[in-house]
């Protein structure tokens, strides 16, 4: 199954290309890597194919309920924030998610039975999705991805 397609990619700076008609499919369990040298477009690459830039011409498509996490090598960095938490930043949809889980339960105490069935169908909906996107090891694979751009990553509270 295709998680991703990108078709005829295009994408230029005034006179000068920086990629000309790119098409691939990303299928679920495939990696992938961007190698080039500085300023070759990688970000920009990477900037189109997550949504926040237009290609020139082409499209990309994301399968449904495929969301891209992308920590943009210009992210700015909130004072304190760690780099567990800057790493897990690339998950926010899902903890957003998570949390308006937490809000359905915590309304499932004073709803009545009308309002108790939409809100468990609601719940059972993001419960659906969370597990679909692998939310339950979103911490294994911060420290995962961390590991292998050789950062260690210390918590704390478990010392």
């Amino acid at each position: 199954m295709s998680i991703l397609n990108v078709e005829h990619l295009t994408h230029g700076f005034g006179d000068r290309a920086i990629f000309n008609d790119v098409s691939f499919r990303l299928l679920k369990g495939e990696h992938i890597g961007l190698v080039g040298a500085n300023g070759e477009g990688k970000s920009t690459f990477m900037s189109i194919v997550t949504g926040k830039m237009l290609p020139d011409e082409g499209k990309v498509e994301w399968s449904k309920n495929v969301h891209a996490g992308y920590l943009d090598q210009h992210a700015v960095l909130e004072k304190g924030m760690t780099i567990r938490q800057a790493l897990k930043s690339a998950f926010d949809p899902l903890l957003q998610k998570e949390q308006r889980m937490n809000e359905i339960c915590d309304m499932l105490g004073t709803a009545d039975e009308e309002e108790m069935n939409a809100l468990m169908e609601e719940l059972g909906t993001i419960q659906d999705e969370l597990t679909l996107h692998d939310f339950y090891t979103i911490d294994a694979k911060v420290e995962e991805v961390a590991r292998a751009l050789g950062y260690l990553i210390l918590d704390w509270t478990e010392m």
